[in-house]
């Protein structure tokens, strides 16, 4: 008689929203590069100029990779900028590419020069790390730095003058961004939850001798931002702080056009822009980047993550974006460019694919092997490029469910499983009477044997020796375990005795010798019953 078949539900199939064609194409970008750094990632940049060089603030370096020239989306490390006597902490490139900002812990901001990769010039003067910094966009020779004291720093690059000191925020300045009205228009954000527009030709009076530049306009994130990136032409702010994104309108006294909360579970470390301010994509300590639309803010596709995410850029050729991790990794999701189909004439056939069938014999054979054949000849259908063919010879698209019956291995069985299968009842207690077995296993034996009655005739009429290896198992078996395995050595020993007479007067002197330690340890053993009983009593007393 075969053994039953297992009957099993069948599988059904996921059910699989139909994509719309922009989600579609964001979802085509994929991991195509990724790389350890040794310490967190702070910052990624690129270059505004082809070839778009990315810029990786890690650790006291900062790194240049560029696409490889195999054009596989491999990236290649051109070089890295070393010369920093503390930690980076951020990066910035300038819109013609030939000069970048990186700002240090030690409060100095180096401008290197891209071509040599040297550095041209500290800016010297913050108390505390600089935090961000950027280049305005009407005066390639004018920048600004922002501290974790808070303070924003206006600064001419040529001279390394220090045109303006602004008291800009409470607390540490995370972003900044040029402003929309020239080169002293500047955007800042902050710890201390606030997004304020300043234009440095405006100071407020406060004494006859004392000028204090004031916000032009200051609103409030509710919660400490964290990234921010400017729309084009900056009249338009995107803040992420805490777990929400908000969109100013700085050009209407900094009104919310959108407000997005939790759109992460955890708080959102990165943001920015297509080329298009198309889209927008944020990135977050969850392990997820979402991508939305940046005119309706409505969802468009999520990433997972390896891990938690520190910042996020968008690539200005939208070839791809670069999104680094806390535990040091950064990677590249990029789209490959689809290869160009043949368009194919109406009724015309195409040569089909390589397919792999099988004989009678269960052998493999190739397409072109069964030409031969005339009656598959007659029944081979050409198959046309595109249309609407399925089944397990055509290939899933990328949108497809694959349901595919999961391979179970068949569990190894034991030796034990094996000989209670075969109803081979006194192999298993020899294998159990093994110096290798221990007396885990042997009471599940003792208790499988008793679940089947054969525990009686498997130990029924073992000889001399057997019985000398069972009363020296039990002496290594005695009082082990809990009282379920007691009892199943009570019902072992018990049945032992009664079914082998050389044990019920025994006459070797090796079995007399082990039947008396067995019953000087059971002896034992009522002693310290004894004990406990005369203690339990005792202990009865105190408490009653």
């Amino acid at each position: 008689m075969g053994e039953p078949l297992e009957v099993r539900p069948l599988l059904q199939p996921r059910r699989v929203e139909e994509l719309a064609p922009e989600a579609k194409s964001y979802k085509a970008y994929k991991v195509t590069f990724k790389k350890q750094e040794a310490r967190r990632v702070v910052g990624v940049a690129f270059s505004p100029t082809s070839p778009h060089k990315l810029a990786v603030v890690s650790g006291t370096k900062v790194g240049l990779w560029q696409s490889a020239p195999s054009k596989d989306g491999n990236l290649e490390e051109v070089n890295s900028i070393s010369k920093f006597k503390d930690l980076t902490q951020c990066a910035a490139w300038r819109d013609d590419g030939k000069l970048m900002l990186a700002g240090e812990a030690s409060g100095s901001c180096a401008v290197i020069e891209m071509e040599t990769r040297s550095i041209l010039r500290r800016l010297r003067g913050h108390g505390d790390a600089v935090t961000c910094a950027a280049f305005a966009e009407s005066d390639k020779s004018r920048v600004a730095t922002g501290s974790r004291d808070g303070k924003l720093r206006l600064w001419d690059v040529a001279t390394s003058e220090l045109l303006h000191t602004v008291d800009a925020h409470t607390d540490s300045l995370k972003v900044l961004s040029a402003g929309p009205v020239g080169a002293d228009s500047w955007i800042t954000a902050g710890y201390d939850k606030c997004v304020k527009l300043w234009d440095a030709r405006s100071p407020s009076k406060e004494g006859p001798d004392v000028e204090k530049a004031k916000a032009a306009i200051s609103v409030s994130h509710g919660h400490p931002v964290e990234a921010g990136v400017a729309f084009p032409g900056a009249a338009l702010f995107a803040s992420a702080g805490g777990t929400s994104v908000k969109v100013w309108d700085l050009a209407m006294t900094g009104r919310t056009l959108h407000d997005l909360p939790d759109i992460h579970s955890k708080v959102v470390t990165g943001i920015c822009l297509d080329s298009q301010a198309s889209v927008l994509v944020t990135a977050s300590f969850d392990g997820l980047s979402k991508v939305y639309h940046a005119a309706t803010m409505s969802h468009v596709w999520t990433y997972r993550l390896p891990g938690p995410a520190t910042c996020v850029a968008w690539r200005p050729d939208d070839s791809g974006f670069a999104i680094g991790l806390d535990d040091g990794n950064w990677l590249i999701r990029s789209r490959k460019a689809a290869a160009e189909k043949k368009p194919v004439a109406s009724g015309k056939l195409v040569t089909p694919k390589q397919i792999h069938r099988v004989d009678g014999k269960g052998q493999h054979k190739e397409d072109d092997e069964w030409s031969d054949e005339p009656e598959l000849q007659k029944s081979r259908k050409w198959k046309r490029e595109e249309g609407h063919l399925r089944g397990h010879l055509h290939k899933p698209e990328e949108e497809d469910e694959v349901i595919e019956r999961p391979q179970t291995r068949r569990k190894r069985e034991s030796k034990v499983e094996y000989l209670f299968r075969k109803f081979e009842y006194r192999k298993v207690v020899e294998l159990m009477l093994q110096p290798a077995t221990d007396a885990a296993l042997g009471f599940a034996i003792v208790d499988e044997l008793l679940e089947q009655g054969a525990l009686a005739c498997a130990v029924n009429d073992l000889g001399e020796e057997l019985c000398l290896e069972a009363l020296r198992w039990l002496l290594k078996a005695f009082a082990e375990g809990d009282s379920l395995q007691r009892n199943l050595f009570n019902e072992f020993l018990h049945s032992l005795i009664d079914g082998n007479d050389c044990l019920k007067l025994p006459s070797n002197e090796k079995l007399v010798n082990t039947m008396h330690e067995l019953d000087n340890k059971v002896q034992q053993e009522l002693r310290v019953q004894e004990a406990l009983f005369e203690l339990t009593g005792t202990l009865e007393t105190v408490f009653a």
